[in-house]
């Protein structure tokens, strides 16, 4: 029995000094790492995608796309980032030279491989029996470049060489990719458990729905100040105009489905160990962002922004969202903020 079980927001931040608020995104920072199913291999037969839902988690022989999400300050944009993929977690990475990947990738892959470069990758798996005793379930994604001062390939030499130094500048963020949706995963790629294992586990295990990802109504958003109370439902992307020393109140807010029903998997730890299902219901952590210091409601210690005052800037705002539904589901968004009655920049 070899399946591993792992859990983790996919995402890796960067760091920032004590006094530099976590939500502040003054310079370019790494956001997230959205895979999705865009085209679907033998084993996903008889998996249903309603419409306007999208495959979170792949099986064997499926195609994935792999976008980069970045946060970025007004105007400022980045290199297109390198990606590369591990067997596992992409820790001490990288001893370049690295092969590039092979076409589907298998899954029991033994070494990191360099697989493209760009905003959206594509990565084909191979077929269930591509798997060998090393396939614990998973494979881990690294994509990395600069901030825009230096190139993404100048930022892999420098990860790849030991000491590192000059990371400053760069952008990495690395995510564990979960195959899925489990109960199907454990019936196709033989001897990832046991079969006396499999037996044990409920019979509508392999009737388990697609994981999908939420799908984002919109964002709520709530601002007052002199003007009295607006509230609106705002789509990724709307401008929305505000005045200096609103009080502003952001909360994103998800389609009734987007919460599936999904069964954890779990591994006693007594002999013979023995696999048990426990039906749980997703939930969602957000990670937000904004590109100019403001004033805040929230506790003092928080990671994250949801309520603010508007500063007097004259420079467009930008709030970024970006979540995760505790499996492989992402979704994220932004919204720019104008400030109608900011003292104009000298």
């Amino acid at each position: 029995m070899r399946l591993a079980f792992v859990v983790g927001l996919g995402l890796l931040g960067a760091c920032v000094p004590s006094d530099h608020p976590p939500w502040l995104v003054d310079h370019p920072m790494p956001w997230g790492i959205v895979a999705s199913v865009v085209e679907p291999g033998g084993y996903s037969t008889g998996l249903v995608v309603p419409e306007g839902r999208v495959r979170a988690s792949a099986l064997p022989l499926d195609t994935l796309e792999l976008q980069w999400i970045a946060a970025t300050p007004p105007g400022v944009t980045v290199p297109p980032p390198i990606w590369f993929i591990c067997p596992s977690y992409c820790g001490a990475l990288l001893a370049e030279p690295l092969p590039t990947c092979p076409f589907p990738l298998p899954l029991a892959i033994t070494e990191n491989c360099r697989l493209d470069e760009g905003e959206r990758v594509r990565l084909s798996l191979g077929g269930a029996y591509t798997a060998d005793e090393t396939f614990l379930g998973h494979f881990g994604v690294l994509a990395i470049t600069g901030d825009g001062s230096i190139d993404a390939e100048t930022c892999v030499q420098r990860l790849g060489t030991i000491p590192r130094s000059g990371l400053e500048r760069c952008l990495v963020q690395t995510r564990l990719i979960e195959l899925g949706p489990l109960g199907r995963l454990l019936t196709t790629v033989p001897g990832l458990v046991d079969d006396d294992a499999i037996a044990e586990l409920p019979d509508d295990l392999a009737d388990e729905p697609a994981d999908f990802h939420p799908v984002l109504a919109g964002v709520r958003v709530r601002h007052f100040g002199r003007g009295g109370l607006q509230e609106q439902l705002a789509q990724p992307g709307d401008t929305i105009e505000v005045r200096v020393d609103d009080i502003v109140h952001l909360v994103p807010e998800f389609t009734v489905d987007s919460e599936q029903d999904y069964y954890e998997i779990t591994l006693s730890s007594g002999t013979p160990q023995r696999l048990s299902a426990i039906l749980k219901r997703e939930w969602f952590l957000t990670r937000t962002g904004i590109t100019t210091l403001v004033d805040t409601l929230d506790p003092p210690d928080a990671d994250n922004i949801s309520t603010w005052r508007v500063p007097d800037e004259p420079e467009p705002i930008l709030f970024y969202f970006y979540s995760t539904d505790i499996r492989q589901g992402r979704a994220f968004a932004s919204l720019r903020f104008v400030v109608a009655d900011a003292t104009p920049a000298p």
